[in-house]
């Protein structure tokens, strides 16, 4: 493409600095001043940020205050909570959800509503290393959070010690929650901290001379522990419709005939796809299109075929962009040549990346990716910004405050790593760069569930591995997997084939018939996103979730719960057998619709390479739209809705106009539907709120296991269906 014009580029600069020169949260003060105590040479303040977090300030008693951490929202106390300072020096603050109590010694407790123990007491001490902060619980409780515990590897859903780490396919973050009620966020923005849970003490290492946490409480379980901490960092906003789609990523073209060839072969095989991601190949330099892979014209050629544009971004700088940052002094220590003076090094080999923590940089960055957007990028691949442990999550609300400053679509980026919080800036994150194996597949939900349990819900993987060709039957089991996570995104190494035609027939047909269902499932996704902007309940959750008291959930991660009514458990070895645990209650067999009963493994053995077992529970209701090639084809009419005996259900279809925020002033719309088992009706209410495009009547085609069905015109207004 040509060279965006000057009023364009300035047109950048104009958005960026508007958007930049104030925080995207600004709370008013509030009288409620954090109440402190000096104990042991330390000053410790406490205050209710929330119903349901408490902020824990710690330092030397004659250090400056701590700076505020990015990675909150809630950081000023909070008007509703009940302060109250006792003679003797102890300080109490109340919610409705918990009791904290600190003593003038710095010990502190606290109790949940019921008056049960929750921490029987903290303790926040210095040493040489830095500060500790240890909590001692109730025995028999487990952690979950945090991330998963190594490149290519899972590692299990429990928690018990770690150190925080941010680098390729492996995050962990100071953040977890126990099944007794409570969690812990270290919100210092550093690196190196780590903690231990034992003899029914939960013990924080930080290094530096302050603390910075936030403990969370809830009744309300794991949900409620996620709900508070996603309160607390920040809520995920719905991503756009078409994210919810098939993306197919690749590094490695030839020309502009061999990426156009690829729009135009899935849309002639009619394999549906919404986005191609595109590495290295789209850009010149940091800030110009590949003329040769991208000349004038393409992305309006894309914009015909309803595919969207995602590009790769590097923190990295190059050239006279890098010379003039180093210049103002904008740029993170050098990765590669860190003990070397800027005029030994060889600008053409280190590793810079910018400073997005500073504003003056910031404004001056997003001027030269605003043009980038008004020519038609409709997201961005944030790569390789592990240099610092808080780098993603600056890169990711550069972005987010940049677009929002400069039209209303929806902001969307897939990331590397996370750090908390990174979920407000409408951020996924994917599992890095991991091999092309069966081992690896293996881990991948267990490191997609770990991310969830650490309040990142938009996740996904290299579909296909990105090390290494996968054979036939791991690339189709692993698009199988794919569709039963949040983001279903294929990518593979530098000119390895990832299209699905390239694989032979029957792994082709067992790949197109999975892409097809993810599209028929996006109502029922699409409405499991509106519910997690609400509470923060995962897409992508563990069994345990669903079925606390089953000991058989706690640690499993080869299948999950998507949504709160199917069970996802997709081949994962070679060979097409694997067992598949049912918690207890009756289920459905989603390929053959028979009836099973749970509280027992079945095994499966040989399923077919098309075959993805899929159970659904009594009284789930799923709604089913028809296939479509991207997602915005044509209404969603007919609508399919599967209802499924056994048990009472409940299900309320949300919708909204999929790519702008209009969502946030109310401009959406939900259908209630309920089952009743006893009289087997189901009961379609009366739609509530609209939005512009709204279909004022739509087709349901409502149907049950036995073949059953009845069809229905919905105009709105309630009606009812016996079968």
């Amino acid at each position: 493409m040509t060279a965006f014009t000057g009023s364009a580029r300035a047109l950048g600069i104009a958005f960026a600095l508007s958007c930049f020169g104030a925080s995207a949260h600004v709370y008013a003060l509030t009288p409620n001043a954090p109440a402190q105590v000096i104990a042991a040479g330390l000053r410790i303040s406490v205050s209710a940020v929330d119903l349901g977090a408490f902020h824990i300030v710690a330092s030397a008693a004659d250090a400056p205050e701590p700076p505020a951490s990015p990675f909150v929202v809630e950081n000023q106390p909070w008007p509703k909570a009940a302060v109250q300072r006792g003679k003797l020096g102890d300080v109490t603050v109340r919610t409705p959800e918990a009791v904290l109590h600190l003593d003038p010694d710095g010990v502190f407790t606290i109790r949940d509503a019921k008056n049960a123990s929750l921490i029987r007491s903290g303790r926040i001490t210095a040493t040489s290393m830095g500060m500790t902060l240890a909590l001692s619980h109730g025995a028999d409780q487990r952690l979950y959070g945090a991330g998963n515990k190594d490149w290519n590897f899972s590692g299990d859903l429990t928690h018990p010690s770690g150190t925080q780490i941010t680098h390729n396919g492996v995050t962990r973050i100071p953040f977890l929650w126990s099944t007794g009620g409570y969690g812990a966020l270290i919100a210092n923005n550093q690196s190196g901290i780590s903690w231990a849970d034992t003899a029914d003490t939960l013990t924080w290492q930080v290094p530096g001379a302050s603390l910075n946490s936030y403990l969370i409480v809830s009744s309300k379980g794991g949900y409620g522990l996620l709900d508070a901490y996603s309160r607390l960092t920040g809520r995920a906003p719905i991503p756009p419709r078409w994210t919810f789609g098939f993306m197919q990523s690749r590094w490695g073209y030839q020309n502009a005939a061999d990426i156009q060839d690829k729009w135009k072969q899935f849309r002639d095989r009619k394999i549906p796809v919404d986005a191609f991601v595109y590495d290295y190949d789209w850009f010149n330099d940091d800030w110009s299109f590949n003329s040769k892979n991208f000349p004038d014209g393409s992305l309006a050629l894309m914009k015909s075929m309803h595919l969207k544009f995602v590009g790769i971004r590097k923190p990295r700088l190059t050239g006279e962009r890098l010379d003039y940052a180093l210049d103002r002094g904008w740029t993170l220590p050098f990765i590669d040549d860190v003990h070397k003076p800027l005029d030994k090094l060889d600008k053409n080999n280190i590793k810079v990346d910018l400073h997005f923590d500073n504003p003056e940089a910031s404004y001056w960055w997003w001027s030269h990716q605003a043009p980038l957007m008004a020519a038609g990028v409709d997201g961005w691949w944030n790569d390789e910004a592990e240099n610092t442990y808080d780098e993603f999550f600056q890169m990711s609300r550069v972005q987010w405050e940049g677009q929002r400053a400069l039209n209303s679509r929806r902001v969307w980026t897939i990331n590397r790593a996370f750090a908390p919080g990174m979920q407000r800036f409408g951020a996924a994150v994917w599992s890095g760069d991991v091999n092309s194996s069966w081992n690896t597949l293996g881990n991948q939900p267990g490191t997609l569930m770990n991310f969830s349990m650490a309040g990142m819900p938009y996740t996904s993987s290299d579909t296909g591995g990105f090390f290494g060709p996968p054979s036939p039957e791991l690339y189709a089991r692993w698009m199988e997997q794919a569709v039963f996570t949040p983001i279903m995104r294929a990518h593979g190494m530098l000119n390895e084939p990832r299209w699905p035609w390239a694989f032979g027939d029957e792994a082709q047909a067992a790949m197109v018939q999975a892409i097809e269902l993810r599209y028929r499932l996006i109502p029922y996704i699409y409405t499991c996103a509106a519910e997690n902007a609400r509470t923060a309940a995962p897409l992508m959750r563990p069994l345990f979730l669903e079925f606390p008291g089953d000991a058989n959930t706690f640690n499993m991660t080869d299948e999950w719960m998507f949504g709160r009514n199917l069970l996802a458990a997709p081949i994962l070895t070679e060979g097409g057998s694997r067992d598949v645990y049912l918690p207890e209650g009756k289920w459905y067999d989603f390929n053959t619709n028979e009836a099973v009963q749970g509280g027992r493994k079945l095994s499966i053995v040989k399923a077919s390479m098309s075959t993805i077992p899929v159970y659904m529970r009594a009284g789930g209701i799923l709604p089913l739209g028809p296939v479509l090639q991207y997602t915005d084809e044509k209404p969603i009419d007919p609508l399919e809705v599967r209802v499924y005996p056994g048990a009472d259900g409940a299900f309320s279809l949300y919708e909204d106009a999929g790519d702008d925020y209009g969502y946030l002033k109310g401009q959406s719309s939900e259908i209630p539907m309920t089952w009743n088992d006893k009289s087997h009706v189901l009961t379609v209410g009366k739609r509530l709120g609209s939005f512009p495009g709204m279909m004022s009547s739509r087709h349901l085609i409502v149907k049950l296991p036995d073949g059953r069905s009845h069809s229905v015109l919905y105009n709105g207004q309630s009606v009812s269906v016996s079968l």
